[in-house]
Parts: structure tokens; sequence; C-alpha cells
């Protein structure tokens, strides 16, 4: 099983985290910065883990921070993937003004284009606008990480090539919505993630999810598709193949 989005170095043992989740049968995943702090972390966990699949780039929650620092560490790291990235509209004033973050999102889906890397992408409450910049960006490939909105708003995203991420929200019965999308996603578009230890799920609250509840995921997962769970986790390990690279399929190791 690959864990497609998760913050490992939010975690107090980083490596203990991945060590655990390759315990549960999660042989890696796709470690996310958000902003500079956590993108530090992540290319120094790099350095003891060089098999780890990075993403490193800005996060809607800290666009007011100059993005020009960003694009200049992409630039130089050269991560598998630019995120987490996206826009955040959520309650009646938005923690940061629209015009704002999709500068901050332009930037860095102009660059993923050039580099040609694949995207994470956040939306909540935002998945119109977020559609909007892509279209400006055609070519970028990448992943709607903990998708959370309608059938009907997923099409267009499917239609550019876009991947469909599915964390711990499915597991929860009260989740129909997601339930409906992820019967009715196409099985080569869909991705399975933690987010942890942000998001929580059936059996665990954040701040204590970790990739080793993956296999929950999964199952959940599985159980709504009609599909045997070593079948559904060999399907998405494919697709995050496809669409991060062969190296999803290494196990890392800590030198």
């Amino acid at each position: 099983m690959f864990d497609s989005h998760c913050h490992l170095t939010d975690l107090d043992d980083p490596l203990g985290g991945l060590l655990s989740a390759q315990s549960a049968g999660v042989r890696s995943v796709l470690t996310c910065g958000y902003d500079p702090p956590s993108n530090a972390a992540v290319i120094a966990l790099r350095t003891r883990v060089p098999d780890l699949p990075i993403a490193l780039g800005l996060h809607p929650w800290f666009a007011h921070q100059d993005v020009a620092p960003i694009l200049e560490l992409i630039e130089r790291q050269r991560p598998d993937v630019v995120g987490e990235l996206g826009l955040d509209l959520w309650g009646d004033t938005p923690m940061l003004s629209l015009d704002r973050q999709m500068h901050v999102l332009d930037a860095q889906l102009q660059l993923a284009r050039r580099l040609d890397l694949p995207v994470t992408v956040h939306s909540r409450k935002a998945i119109d606008a977020v559609l909007s910049a892509l279209r400006n960006h055609p070519g970028v490939r990448g992943a709607l990480h903990a998708y959370s909105g309608s059938w009907e708003q997923l099409r267009p995203f499917l239609d550019a090539g876009f991947y469909l991420g599915i964390g711990g929200a499915i597991t929860r019965d009260r989740a129909r919505r997601l339930h409906r999308v992820a019967r009715a996603a196409p099985l080569d578009r869909i991705l399975v993630e933690t987010d942890s230890p942000a998001i929580g799920m059936d059996i665990v609250e954040p701040p204590h999810v970790r990739p080793a509840h993956l296999p929950r995921v999964v199952e959940a997962l599985a159980r709504l598709r009609g599909m045997d769970p070593t079948e559904l986790a060999a399907v998405t390990d494919d697709n995050a193949a496809r669409l991060f690279g062969e190296k999803v399929r290494a196990t890392p190791r800590v030198q």
C-alpha cells in the first residue's frame, strides 16, 4: 500500500511513523511540506530516507508568505511532487483573500508545469476556483487530496486527467456523499491516503492518525466497491505509480 498524502514531519517521531506504517503493510508514503519550516523538515527527512517520496509547496493557509523562496526551493530540490498547494475558502471570512491565494497557487502550478511535476491539491469550499486555476495551466497533472466534493464537481477534474485522493472520511457512516463519489469514480483514478496526523477516521482522531492506519481506509473503500482489499490496494498502488512515478513502489530504508 502507498499513502498518497501525509505529513510525517508533523509527527513526534517521523521515522517511527514510517517504520510502523511499513509493519502495517504500508510500504511507502508521500510526505508533504506546506510552509518553509515543514518544507525544511521534509528535506532533512529525505537525507535520512533517500527513497522517500516528498512534496514541497506553500499551502493556502500560508499564502500570506512570499512564494518566491518556495519556488526557488522546488527548483533546487526537485521533489517528486509540488504541494501541498491549493485554495481554502472555508467560512464566511476565509483566512486569506481569494486573490492572494490564487496568486500563490498560480505561481506553483506554473512551476509544476515547467518542471513536469505532478501536484497534490488542497481544496476546501473552493472546488470551482481550483478548477478555474487548473484550466489556466493545461497539462498540469495531479491529485485532489482528501476530496470532499460531489460527483458532479469531480467530473471535470477527471476529464482533465486528475486523480481522486480518498482518506479517512470514507470510513465514517455519515459520509454519504463521499461514499457515492467513491462508488462512481473510475477505479484507475483513485488514490488512498491518511493525511496523517490531520484527518480522523472511525477508529482514530487527530492528532493520533498515522500512515499505519491506511489499511482501514483501504478496507472501507474496498467494501464500498465490492472488492477484495488486497486487490484494491494493488490498483491504487498502480495509480500512484502512474501519477507520481515508479519510486512509489520502493520501500524506503533509513540510512
